[in-house]
């Protein structure tokens, strides 16, 4: 099986615009939704991958529920060798004060943050637009569900300064038969008529992190090993699979 992600045509849309943006030194925040299993966490993990490193380095945060503001500005701090003290401000001031010098752009990207706390986005805003006059050296992604976005909009001034935003919607109907290719080996695609094309888009709705797995579980439990599957079979392995 193929691990690496599929280019469908959204993909590769928001990698190229947030790829862009990242690398432009005006902006200091950018945004990334989409809903669960279209693919943002392998979108940044390949944005991570093309981002020449000797200009840029990426803070990747997975678990923003848990990110405390002085857990953000204790690990920016560390990565850059700034000396940490128990005193929050203290640790705060000082690295504010190194990344003038800083080389590098730093990309502080947070992953599910519309789970973020809002003393850490604050705080995160902070380290953004401390130095605005000359240019911040560390630039915000924020990339979650699309609830984000309303979360953000609450925030008029924050709102205003997000100029990059990106929406990744997932694949097109007609994407799918090359994108179970891309995955499977063999002849599984063609286990699948037009119809059963059908039955699987709509119930992943477009979402790859989704259609994976059903496709897998169709597979698994369906008659036979060769065999054409039965739409009405697909429907009903399909059915069972979202059953409480």
């Amino acid at each position: 099986m193929n691990k690496a992600p599929f280019p469908f045509q959204d993909f590769e849309r928001a990698k190229k615009d947030l790829l862009a943006a990242l690398t432009r030194d005006e902006e200091p925040y950018a945004l990334l939704t989409g809903e669960t299993g279209c693919g943002k966490t392998a979108l940044l993990r390949q944005l991570r991958q093309v981002l020449d490193r000797t200009r840029h380095r990426v803070l990747y945060f997975a678990e923003a529920k848990r990110l405390g503001a002085s857990g953000l500005v204790k690990v920016v701090g560390e990565s850059l060798r700034v000396r940490t003290s128990m005193c929050h401000a203290v640790t705060f001031d000082r690295l504010r004060r190194t990344l003038p010098d800083e080389s590098q752009k730093i990309h502080i990207w947070l992953d599910e943050a519309h789970r973020l706390p809002e003393e850490t986005l604050d705080e995160a805003r902070a380290l953004a637009e401390g130095e605005l006059d000359q240019g911040s050296r560390i630039q915000i992604l924020l990339a979650g569900q699309p609830k984000l976005r309303g979360a953000l909009q609450a925030q008029p001034s924050l709102w205003r300064r997000i100029v990059v935003r990106e929406e990744i919607c997932g694949l097109l109907r007609e994407e799918v038969p090359a994108f179970i290719e891309h995955h499977f080996e063999g002849d599984a695609t063609r286990r699948l008529c037009e119809q059963g094309m059908d039955l699987l888009f709509e119930r992943s709705r477009g979402a790859p992190g989704l259609l994976l797995p059903l496709f897998r579980t169709v597979l698994a439990r369906s008659r036979g090993t060769k065999a054409k599957i039965d739409p009405l079979q697909v429907e009903e392995i399909l059915e069972r699979w979202d059953m409480p």
